[in-house]
Order: structure tokens, then sequence, then C-alpha cells
């Protein structure tokens, strides 16, 4: 087996590795879906690139010639979607901020200026494809864009290396603010986002050295090809070996080395199976003000007017198993989960309640924005709560709206 079936070899197993971790992390693994569809989007991205890789490399891209350029624009979605993914881990994010969409942009533009070379077809691109006489430097030469051969591979280089600097700042400032309480209870997937930015800083510099560097085009092409898919190799295979983060199998927080009445650091395991509510008193001052303002700053998104919210919904986007979200609610609210959650509705209501905005809206229209399934639901939990029925509580407002 010569060289180039043996690199053809190693793209195509990238790529199904790649591929595979992809569609767990999109479909199948039930935690922190947001940010596992970023991951998600960017190791495809990668793998995409590895699949057409070994197809340039043994020619069978004239068996599919429609896939040739189309992983070309995904490569600007690889540094913006780690960077998301990254962020929104460590900041428990359920959806994009309002500026997100600007990451996308070169995404955009760069398919806007394939699409009339995409849109041709298979024929005119089967005879593209022998005109450029396919081999292995044929992988990184972009040249149906507007834009020279190599302009893009420079400027995927730059805008990743900046997007990967903005990683390592990220974990800098999370690793700044957070107690040692959090830290300590995170350190698992901490030391992974830290490794998964590292092997992202690992990815570009490839690139500029088969640019550069004084040997034969051919060579330098092979280097970095080999340098991505090695780097979708090794990320896919950590993967694997993250289960709590692939599969969102999560362990618990660690557990305080003394537990409540003074019991020994061995009796834990006992105490851990019998406590419920009463496990929120074994955890540290620290660590229970960093589940609450974890908690608290996740309620500032508006979960609770998804219909049918349930702890084990919020216990999974914040990464707090449910007994301790159930126990924390109890002990620092005074409130079961269900009054935790309809108080947040209530406040919903009522501070939109006269609005000039919002008065095209019913009462009931109104309980659906905020999250209610019915009226009656609704109106229970509002005299419950406000000590007043909504329809009196409008009253009262009335004169000053």
């Amino acid at each position: 087996m010569d060289h180039a079936e043996l690199l053809t070899v190693f793209m195509f197993v990238c790529a199904f590795v790649g591929t595979l971790v992809s569609l767990i992390l999109a479909f199948v693994s039930p935690v922190l879906r947001h940010a596992n569809r970023l991951l998600s989007v960017s190791l495809f991205s990668v793998a995409l690139f590895a699949l057409t890789s070994a197809l340039l490399i043994n020619h069978s891209i004239f068996l599919v010639p429609h896939l040739f350029r189309v992983n070309m624009p995904l490569h600007y979605l690889v540094a913006p979607c780690a960077y998301l993914y990254v962020r929104a881990v460590l900041y428990r994010e359920i959806g994009f901020r309002r500026f997100d969409w600007l990451f996308f942009v070169p995404f955009g533009l760069h398919t806007l200026e394939l699409l009339p070379f995409l849109l041709h077809s298979a024929a005119y691109k089967y005879q593209y494809l022998e005109g450029l006489l396919v081999d292995v430097a044929g992988v990184t030469k972009q040249r149906e864009g507007l834009l020279p051969a190599y302009y893009h591979p420079v400027l995927k280089m730059v805008f990743g290396t900046a997007f990967v600097l903005l990683q390592w700042r990220l974990l800098w400032q999370f690793s700044r603010r957070a107690g040692a309480a959090s830290r300590h209870e995170n350190h698992a997937l901490l030391r992974w986002l830290r490794l998964f930015t590292l092997l992202n800083t690992l990815l570009y510099p490839p690139v500029l050295l088969a640019m550069v560097l004084p040997v034969h085009n051919t060579y330098a092409t092979v280097f970095a090809v080999c340098a991505l898919g090695s780097y979708l190799l090794v990320t896919s295979t950590l993967l694997f070996f993250q289960p709590q983060i692939l599969y969102g199998l999560r362990q618990l927080p660690a557990a305080p080395r003394t537990t409540v009445a003074g019991a020994p650091a061995s009796a834990a395991p006992e105490l851990t199976k019998k406590e419920d509510p009463a496990r929120a008193h074994s955890l540290s001052e620290e660590r229970r003000e960093a589940y609450r303002a974890l908690l608290e700053g996740h309620m500032q998104q508006e979960p609770f007017r998804r219909k049918g919210y349930t702890i084990k919904d919020l216990a999974t986007e914040i990464s707090v198993p449910p007994h301790l979200l159930s126990a924390l609610i109890n002990q620092e609210y005074r409130m079961n989960f269900s009054d935790f959650l309809n108080r947040y509705r209530v406040d919903y209501v009522k501070a939109r309640m006269g609005r000039a905005e919002w008065r095209q809206l019913t009462l009931e229209g109104l309980a659906l924005e905020a999250g209610f399934s019915n009226r009656t639901t609704f109106f229970r939990a509002f005299t419950k709560l406000a000590g007043c029925t909504p329809t009196e509580y409008l009253a009262q407002i009335a004169p000053s709206a």
C-alpha cells in the first residue's frame, strides 16, 4: 500500500469517527443540547473536510463530483462554533446571544461566493476536475470563487486563531471569577475544555507551515491534511472517553470532606444515599451560593416560559443533580419547584400587565406567553403567589397604567 492509499484510509477513518461523534452529540446526548450541537457542527465541518480530502486523494471525487468544494464554506464554522461551545458550557447558555449571528457572516459570504460553482451540473464539475488534474496538492487550492488561490486558507487561519484566543480568554476569565469550590466541582469539565482549546490552538499552525515551508507543494499539503485529520481523530477519541459529555452521563458534585454532624469522610457514600432535601445542609456556603447564582442567572433567560418545563429540564441545563436542585429550592426559597417556577411566571405576567404593547392580549394569552398551560392553573398560581386574582391586580394598577 503506497502513501496515497495510506493517507486515504486514514482520512476515511477520521471522517467516519468524526461524523459518528457529531451525530451522537447532535441527536443522542440529552444534556447541554445547545452547547453539544455547536460542538457537533464544528466537528462535522472538519469531518466533511476529511471525507472530501480522501475522495480527492484517490480520485473517487469523480464518482460524486457535487461534493467537490461543498465543505469549503463549512471551514468558517469550525472556529466560531468551537468558541460558542466553550462559552455555552461555561455559562450554561441554552441559545444564541443577540449578535452571535455576526460570527457566521464569513460562512454566508463564502457560500454566496461559491454558489455559482456549486450550482453547476455534475458533467461540468467532472470536466472541471479533469482539467484540474486532481492530486494531493489540489486539496488546499481554492480557485472557484472570487479570491485567488490560497487566500481563503490564510483567512481561515487568521479567523480561527482569533477565536482560539477568545476561547483561552473565556477560560481565563471563568477561572478568575469562579470560586475554589466551583472549580473543584467542575475540574473534569474544565480540564476537557482546556484540552479542547489546546487542540484548537494546534489546528491552525500546520496550515501556515504548509504554505511557508520550503518543501514540495505535495508534501506540504499532505502535512496540513494529516494535521487536520489527526485533530479530528484525537478530539473524537477523547470524547469517547468523556461519556458525561458525549452521552450526558454526568458525575455528581464531589461530597465535602466532612458531612453533617461532623461525620467522617469515609461515611459520606452512605449519607449520600439517605440524604435528599437535607443534603443541602452538607453543601458549603460557597457552593450553595454558587448554585444559587447559577440558578438565578439561568432563570433570567426565561426557560420557565416553556410549557411542561420540569425540574429535570432545569437540572440538566444548569448541570446540577435534580435532588440537589430540589433541596436547594426548598432550603433557599422555602417553596417547592412548582411554586418556584410559577413565581417567575407570575412576575412575568405582572410586569407586562397594563403595558400598551400587551393590551391586545387577554389574561389567558398573557398566561400562555408566560408558560402556564391553561387559564385555571394561571389563576390558581397567581392568587396563591400574589394574594389576589389577576383581575383584581389589573384593577389595582389600572390608574397608573
